[in-house]
């Protein structure tokens, strides 16, 4: 799509369609931005002409681009020269058809403002100037001797905007703007000195935060007093109707994750609602486009979608506006806000909780707007509900990936447990359009050795964790790939359909480098999986086959690759090297995974860390971790010898059954009860952390 705009106007006298000026390339890319519109086709037609509405458009999309033809209405008879008509031309008229939208209409909106001015003795000096006009609200400069005048006229629809400007005006007169005039849903505003606040580029803007919030909270007391119901619960309520209307928009992965999220709505509204955060007056549409700053103060402006609901509503509006960092100090300026507003709230939890809601809500808004305008004002909003709905499935799988610094992954996991075989890929792709290009780059201090190894313990702990999560979707994926151990049970069942195709693209997309067979076999790149005997008990370990791949994120290891191998029983015996308990592992399909977090609740988990290991230009660092245990001081008390917890250690399984543990079974919790969780290799010149009762060998 270009952002390109061209228009042609068709242009009317008297109801009769005369002929057309342009195409012509107008400067902004947006097609209800008709001021220059008007006078490019002004000058053109030789007469004054006034947009009336969108005729057609080709090849834009969102509102912006491509090659649109409009229709306006002379103030008298053209003289300049006018192509043919193209395209649709004139019509009956439509049901849906706004005021401001035929000659007739938009000529009693403005006598109706010519009027109020001259009442309040401030008669109209010049030209009116349009400025934008669209099936969502008509917004015209008339010039007074006192400075210029705004006519806003908005549809059926919105709401009647003078009255909630009143309303938030006895809490905070300052941060609303001057109301001149108003008839239903047509109102005389003062002008508004200033910038609009796009991107907020000046720390001055965020007060609006503060005082937006401060009107919210003393308003609460006053009930709906005719606003419409855009409360949790009534989201929640009406969503799933919306959902089956938008059914042949959706993909059947999506409609069916838009059942289960229609399905979990009106308990997180209820949670939401225990965030102690009151029901109250909602802007509706509180991005920084509708903020004004003139250096001093800022005003709000727009309340057509005003409605009654919860504050988190506005609070999460600007993100999508904003740099990652400007959104987290209007984030913490709002959360602190509702702290001291409302204490023992929790407006964090309530920011988090309503991710998913704001987009049901904007999904059921754009599709009243749908329902309300003309046939031919569609591609305005056309796809702009099920879009929305997406958004909301994203938000409520992976409500901090992207704004937050790490934490994504264990959204991830969590996503693909809650959607089962569900379109996994789809869960994937969302997810990684959430996160990306930034996660990378959140976890890249992780990818060297030496700059791990330079971060604070607290930052190393996070990176640790965030990886840690990150391979628990390693390791469910794979099971797709795993074998039973011979005969014996599957001890994992969850199968999530994803291919190898798709694995190797979703960890490579994240900047991670694929570990295959690499030069033959190697324990700090290969997991055994599948054991083939060979005739010589002595013949070392072979690779033949990789089952699924593993990866490398920089010198860091993320996740072994599971191999086929030979070998001879005294160097690894069946049963033992591919099925006894597989330690650094969170899930695997035929053998005992032994895990940190295993027993743990369900946040404690998730302090988890990754196993580090590294491979250097100066050789390979396995288990990097703050307080390491000399395997030389600490195998004896595990009846290992030294080679073989060097083998456990190395291999993260025993190969063969320990020569001075004659009963052991492999496939036994004693198996997994070696703890070798803080020998690291090559071993320190002493254990660290005060550890006591050395048992060497």
């Amino acid at each position: 799509m270009t952002e390109q705009r061209t228009a042609t106007v068709v242009v009317e006298w008297q109801g009769e369609l005369l002929g057309a000026v342009g195409p012509f390339a107008a400067k902004t890319p947006h097609w209800a931005q008709v001021g220059e519109v008007a006078a490019v086709a002004s000058r053109a037609a030789g007469v004054p002409l006034a947009v009336l509405r969108l005729l057609a458009v080709t090849g834009g999309e969102g509102g912006r681009g491509g090659e649109v033809v409009y229709l306006a209405v002379a103030s008298e008879r053209p003289t300049g020269a006018l192509a043919a008509v193209p395209g649709p031309g004139g019509d009956g008229g439509h049901p849906l058809r706004l005021r401001w939208a035929s000659a007739d209409g938009l000529a009693a909106e403005w006598a109706w403002a010519d009027g109020e001015l001259a009442a309040l003795g401030r008669p109209r000096g010049g030209p009116v100037e349009q400025v934008r006009s669209w099936n969502l609200s008509a917004l015209s400069r008339f010039p007074t001797a006192d400075g210029p005048v705004w006519l806003k006229s908005t549809p059926p629809f919105a709401v009647p905007e003078a009255a909630v400007i009143a309303r938030a005006g006895r809490a905070d007169p300052g941060l609303v703007p001057r109301v001149l005039a108003a008839d239903g849903r047509r109102v005389l505003l003062a002008d508004v000195p200033g910038v609009d606040c796009w991107g907020v580029p000046e720390d001055g803007m965020l007060a609006v935060v503060d005082r937006w919030a401060a009107v919210q909270a003393a308003v609460a007391a006053d009930g709906p007093d005719g606003l419409a119901d855009c409360s949790p619960a009534a989201l929640a309520e009406r969503f799933p109707a919306l959902l089956e209307r938008l059914r042949p928009e959706l993909s059947a992965v999506e409609y069916a994750q838009g059942r289960e999220l229609a399905a979990t709505l009106p308990e997180l509204a209820a949670r939401l609602d225990r965030c102690g955060l009151p029901s109250t007056l909602v802007h509706g549409d509180f991005h920084p486009g509708n903020w004004r700053f003139d250096g001093e103060r800022p005003t709000v402006l727009d309340f057509s979608d005003a409605a009654w609901g919860h504050p988190a509503l506005d609070g999460l509006r600007p993100a999508p506006f904003l740099s990652p960092e400007r959104w987290a100090d209007v984030r913490s300026r709002w959360v602190a806000a509702w702290r001291a507003l409302a204490p023992g709230s929790r407006p964090e939890e309530a920011l988090e909780l309503a991710a998913p809601l704001v987009h049901v809500h904007f999904a059921l808004r754009y599709q009243e707007f749908l329902d309300g305008i003309e046939p031919s004002e569609h591609p305005y909003h056309a796809g702009d509900p099920a879009a929305e709905v997406r958004r909301a499935l994203r938000k409520a799988l992976f409500p901090l990936s992207g704004s937050e610094p790490l934490g994504a992954g264990r959204e991830l996991y969590r996503a693909l447990m809650w959607m089962g075989d569900t379109g996994t890929a789809a869960v994937l792709d969302a997810w990684a359009a959430q996160v990306l290009p930034g996660y990378p780059e959140r976890l890249a201090a992780a990818a060297s050795y030496d700059a791990f190894g330079a971060q604070s313990a607290e930052e190393q702990d996070r990176l640790e964790c965030e990886l840690y999560a990150l391979s628990r979707t390693a390791d469910v994926l794979a099971l797709e790939f795993q074998p039973p151990h011979g005969d014996g049970p599957v001890r994992d069942r969850v199968r999530l359909g994803l291919d190898l195709a798709g694995y190797r693209a979703f960890f490579t997309r994240l900047g991670m480098a694929e570990v295959g067979a690499a030069d033959g076999f190697d324990p700090f790149l290969h997991e055994i999986a599948e054991l083939v005997p060979a005739e010589d008990p002595d013949a070392p370990i072979e690779l033949l086959d990789v089952l699924w791949p593993g990866f490398m994120f920089g010198e860091l290891l993320f996740a072994r690759a599971g191999v086929r191998v030979r070998a001879g029983a005294r160097v690894a015996e069946p049963g033992w090297a591919d099925a006894s308990p597989v330690y650094w592992a969170f899930r695997r399909r035929g053998r005992r995974p032994v895990d940190l977090s295993h027993g743990w609740g369900s946040n404690s988990q998730w302090s988890t860390g990754l196993r580090m290991d590294f491979r250097t230009a100066d050789g390979d660092r396995l288990n990097v971790v703050r307080t390491p245990e000399r395997l030389s001081d600490h195998h004896g008390g595990t009846g290992l010898t030294r080679a073989e917890a060097e083998e456990l250690l190395r291999h993260r399984c025993l190969l063969r059954r320990p020569a001075g543990l004659p009963e052991l079974v492999a496939d036994s919790q004693e198996a997994a009860d070696f703890w070798p969780f803080h020998w690291t290799l090559p071993e320190p010149g002493a254990c660290v952390g005060g550890c006591q009762g050395h048992q060497a060998y």
